[in-house]
């Protein structure tokens, strides 16, 4: 079937239709992100990339609004690989194979083709992929990755994938105790 007719269905909360609910457009190139801010309410920044290589791209995308006359918009989210535990060492340790192998599905499915040139090598060690790609570490140190990405790049909305294929729920829970306890109130702080 095409479609599906639902009968005495509801759906609450509504979502915003004053005019549609905002349009998000994920962009790897210069020419995806120029099309986002021209269809788009706002760029949705993809966690493959490089810092300096968004920041770059982040002129891209404020010239081509400049060019259509459209203001930047308020929300500017970005996704980012996070994982937190006890010190960046064993953050490290635990979340490093599975990144790891999450990187290797990226480049079995030809993600480094929709990449800007010098930034699309999704296929080197964990160490040489990490550079400022994943926020991982210590509580302290996802603290302070997380703020620098909103003073270098402005993003304002993280969007967090901290569960990887086969890692233990116990992990994940950890990680997000963490987050919870001792990161966002320190980013709340430093943001303030």
């Amino acid at each position: 079937a095409s479609h599906f007719e639902l009968m005495d269905a509801a759906c609450s909360p509504h979502p915003l239709q004053k005019p549609h609910p905002p349009i998000w457009i994920g962009a790897n190139a210069d020419p995806a992100i120029q099309r986002a801010a021209k269809y788009g309410d706002c760029w949705y920044i993809n966690p493959h990339n490089r810092i300096d290589t968004i920041e770059r791209q982040t002129e891209v995308y404020r010239r081509a609004l400049d060019e259509l006359k459209k203001p930047f918009p308020d929300e500017f989210p970005m996704r980012r690989e996070v994982f937190v535990a006890e010190t960046r060492e064993e953050a490290i340790r635990i979340c490093g194979p599975y990144l790891k192998d999450r990187y290797e599905v990226y480049q079995g499915w030809g993600q480094q083709k929709a990449m800007p040139k010098g930034d699309d090598n999704l296929s080197m060690t964990y160490d040489q992929l990490a550079g400022d790609r994943f926020i991982v570490g210590s509580p302290d140190d996802v603290t302070e990755q997380i703020v620098n990405l909103n003073k270098r790049v402005g993003t304002n909305h993280l969007i967090m994938s901290i569960q990887w294929a086969d890692m233990p729920q116990s992990q994940v829970k950890e990680t997000m105790h963490l987050l919870t306890e001792r990161v966002f109130p320190q980013v709340e702080q430093a943001l303030d």
